[in-house]
């Protein structure tokens, strides 16, 4: 039997010997749990599929695991004497480095495969929406790129304890470089840099394992880690052959082993620097990407024609290049499968090719952008947070389409919500996703105006705290007969707005209890019930959220109806239970094909808040998808609506009381289990020795 296998062996043996080793794996599956969990939580109703969600919370505790199990594979040696014995074998010393290693790295990728076993199965469990669109080889490469990772870091705790001669020095130096001084460096660089993320970007530890996960594997970031690793591992094997050094000739062969361990550092740091320079890449995500946008996005790009020109504007270092390169495919790969535009994709840096850069600049276009070019119409999409599959299917549909002048007036003087307020409390992020469909935005005083301008293609009444005046409420109803379109966002049934005016079209808001609700934080509630309204019957499957809703029921207008042009009809839109939170009334419809009469149109919700800032950042939900398609029924444009949560985005399905049963399990549960089993050898060879 070899010398590495055997050390191997007892490496493990001696660990699984250990109460520290179980209490290690037990608190490192009780943190990861946590993690996990708030993970799941934040990134729900974002883009990061779950694979790399569960990957991105349990790559930055490896290494803290790594040091605490490698913390006594040689300092414990050194401590009892043992190493003399060791030493004194016909034995080559990196035949020992490796076999401890070895040991070390094998506990820690058990530990986190059992880990990602019993995530995927709490998330199955308690969870099953979540695993839409995941694989097991997203699985299987983020579990690589933990793999990589951990056999650096699990390389620099072994040289760590073969450096130190107390456990927990090792521990704390591990520690220390492995994450005190690369997250406090980036971090540092973070506060200090004024472009912020945008210029530095992710942490590049978890950005590879990020890549990983999403199918991207990096060459270079992969062959680094090994690097790393190999030089580690021959800095400890230094570190044990210089226990033999006694005597007067041991001066000189500590110097000559501190100078060939500095140049082995050495060697790594260029090493990692000229694989940072040539990266290559492996793309495993285009065997299945066609079939990862949404329906609405094909819908979109089915009906387009032509040729679209589409020019990444950004530098090739930008943190952002290479998932925007990726989109852009996908959209060329897909409108060509669905016989749309034909799509060519170009790559302007602005720091080299200045010539176009200079042409797209003059036409208006911003750096860190997406141009989309059809003939002379242009629309320039920002790369920002918001950026991915939404914004640039809006952008092929306003330059692929007649471009109409749709105006969006939002009353204000009422206490109502500000569309151009930034803050969690204003709505400036749904007020730009109505920009990007084509809408234009504009304020509107009823008192000061004396009419509504024919240009409207809807009124916004987002939260309204006081009554409008009489005035104001007759030319809100002159413009409704006139085939007007109106949005009522309302949180109470008693005053603000224009409550006392619904009922003459058909709406009545009541204040009635809403019974067996599911809550996310217990004032909210989940509403996934939806009818088949043309508002709401693309978002079946998904869910909104609502603050203490109002609810609506048919006023005696649209009870007793009416004949021809003047008939008005009620229709449900969101339900919880029998109770309507969301509905809308339409009347002319019954005029006749043969009247050229605009049915007007009124769509009322009964939360004011649900599209704030604050609740599409926060909420996991299809707020911004359910306003948005009110905007498009309301103003004829509902050709293309939006499906809910979409093909790239997160979702649970989870309530509050699904969270803590998920937390439970994963948190709690499945780490005292662990605890007991680990513990149970220990128990039998304490009590046998």
């Amino acid at each position: 039997m070899s010398p590495v296998r055997v050390t191997f062996m007892r490496t493990v043996g001696v660990a699984r010997g250990l109460f520290s080793t179980v209490f290690v794996i037990g608190g490192f599956l009780a943190v990861a749990a946590l993690s996990f969990a708030y993970g799941l939580e934040t990134a729900e109703g974002g883009r990061l599929p779950l694979p790399v969600v569960w990957a991105s919370r349990v790559a930055p505790l490896l290494p803290a695991l790594a040091a605490l199990l490698a913390m006594d594979v040689w300092s414990d040696e050194r401590m009892t004497g043992r190493v003399d014995a060791l030493l004194s074998a016909a034995v080559r010393e990196r035949d020992y480095v490796l076999g401890k290693f070895l040991g070390v790295w094998a506990m820690t990728m058990l530990a986190v495969a059992g880990f990602m076993v019993t995530s995927v199965a709490s998330v199955w469990l308690c969870a099953p929406k979540a695993l839409a669109g995941s694989d097991v080889c997203s699985f299987l490469l983020a579990l690589l790129a933990l793999a990589l990772q951990t056999g650096a870091w699990c390389a620099v705790s072994v040289a760590m304890s073969a450096l130190f001669s107390r456990p927990a020095a090792a521990a704390c130096a591990s520690i220390v470089v492995l994450v005190v001084l690369p997250r406090g460096l980036w971090e540092g660089v973070m506060i200090l840099s004024e472009a912020g993320r945008r210029t530095v970007g992710t942490m590049p530890i978890d950005a590879h394992v990020i890549d990983f996960a999403s199918g991207i594997v990096p060459v270079g970031s992969a062959a680094a880690y090994v690097a790393v690793a190999a030089v580690m591992l021959f800095v400890a094997t230094k570190f044990v052959a210089s226990y033999r050094f006694v005597g007067r000739g041991a001066f000189g062969l500590k110097v000559s082993t501190g100078v060939s361990v500095a140049l082995s550092l050495v060697l790594c740091a260029l090493t990692l620097l000229f694989l940072r320079k040539v990266n290559p890449v492996v793309d495993l995500t285009a065997a299945g990407a066609s079939a990862a946008l949404s329906p609405r996005t094909r819908s979109i790009l089915a009906d387009s024609g032509g040729g679209i020109s589409i020019t990444s504007f950004m530098p090739r270092n930008d943190p952002g290049f290479d998932s925007t390169a990726r989109l852009l495919r996908m959209f060329r790969r897909e409108s060509a499968s669905v016989g749309g535009a034909g799509m060519q994709i170009r790559f302007v840096d602005p720091r080299w090719d200045i010539g176009a850069a200079e042409r797209l600049v003059q036409n208006g276009a911003v750096e860190n952008s997406v141009v989309f070019e059809k003939g002379r119409r242009m629309v320039s999409v920002p790369v920002d947070d918001d950026f991915g599959e939404r914004a640039c299917a809006s952008a092929v549909r306003r330059i692929t389409f007649p471009p109409q002048r749709r105006n969006v007036y939002w009353t204000v003087g009422h206490g109502e919500i500000g569309y151009d307020v930034y803050g969690p409390f204003g709505m400036s992020d749904i007020a730009r996703d109505l920009a990007r469909e084509g809408f234009l935005n504009h304020p509107i005083d009823l008192a000061a105006s004396r009419s509504i301008p024919r240009d409207c293609a809807l009124i916004v009444i987002a939260g309204a705290k006081d009554d409008f005046s009489r005035a104001e409420i007759g030319r809100v109803d002159s413009h409704l007969r006139e085939g007007g379109r109106l949005l009522v966002l309302m949180s109470s049934t008693k005053t603000g707005g224009v409550v006392s005016m619904l009922p003459s079209w058909g709406i009545r808001p009541v204040d009635a209890p809403i019974m067996e609700a599911k809550t996310l934080t217990g004032t909210d509630v989940i509403v996934s019930d939806f009818t088949d309204h043309a508002i709401s019957a693309p978002l079946k499957g998904s869910r909104i959220v609502l603050d203490r809703p109002v609810t609506f029921v048919p006023s005696a207008v649209a009870e007793t109806g009416g004949s021809g042009a003047d008939n008005i009809g009620f229709s449900a839109v969101a339900v919880v239970g029998p109770a309507a939170v969301a509905a809308a009334v339409e009347r002319g419809v019954g005029g006749g094909g043969d009247l050229a009469v605009r049915p007007t149109r009124i769509v009322a919700v009964g939360d004011a808040s649900f599209a704030m800032n604050g609740q599409l950042a926060a909420r996991a939900s299809a707020n911004r998808d359910f306003f948005l398609n009110c905007a498009a029924y309301l103003s004829g444009a509902d050709a293309h609506a939006f499906g809910g949560e979409g093909f790239d985005t997160l979702e649970t399905g989870l309530d509050r009381a699904g969270r803590l049963r998920h937390l439970a399990w994963t948190a709690a549960f499945v780490p005292a289990a662990a605890v007991l089993l680990l513990a149970l050898p220990v128990v039998r060879r304490r009590r046998r020795a």
